[in-house]
């Protein structure tokens, strides 16, 4: 009966993880703007979510993924594994500030801002201005204000699901 029950716990995470990638996907590639230089999307929520109800492993498999799946059913530029590495790396960055019980405001904000700086303005930057032939400092103004104007809608959309935890995490587990 106990094994019966982890099994079944166990395929209900993998139900959900697989429908977290799913929207990441969707709210990536169909509801969001990507073009060479920049990308605007609600692609993080499912990754915050499943950093915030199943740790670091979870988001980290969650962002590959659908970084992967994404790429390669909906490519709107080269498959490079440097952005899939990005990706697990934003993925832990959430999971690792995100999951503890007493994660609030600040941990949303950090996670966020650690996100930002580390995976959007350095990594990608630099990905994008070696795959574009265009130098660093060229492109990151722009990259600058674009993650200056959207960071409060991403703190601010990650403190809402902070909210909601015991409800996602009742529903989820």
């Amino acid at each position: 009966m106990v094994q019966q029950q982890k099994r079944n716990i166990a395929l209900k995470q993998l139900v959900v993880l697989a429908i977290l990638i799913a929207l990441s996907v969707i709210l990536e590639r169909f509801l969001g703007y990507n073009d060479r230089i920049l990308s605007i999307s609600f692609g993080y929520l499912p990754i915050v979510l499943a950093a915030i109800v199943y740790g670091p492993f979870s988001s980290m498999v969650v962002s590959i993924v659908a970084d992967v799946l994404g790429a390669l059913l909906f490519p709107s530029g080269p498959l490079d594994p440097r952005f899939t590495l990005i990706a697990a790396a934003k993925g832990l960055l959430y999971g690792l500030f995100l999951n503890r019980e007493d994660a609030q405001r600040g941990s949303a904000a950090l996670s966020q801002a650690l996100v930002t700086v580390v995976c959007h303005l350095t990594l990608n930057t630099l990905v994008i201005s070696d795959i574009i032939g265009r130098g660093f400092w060229a492109i990151l103004p722009l990259r600058v204000l674009k993650n200056l104007l959207f960071y409060p809608i991403e703190v601010l959309t990650i403190i809402k699901l902070l909210e909601y935890r015991k409800t996602f995490e009742r529903l989820a587990k």
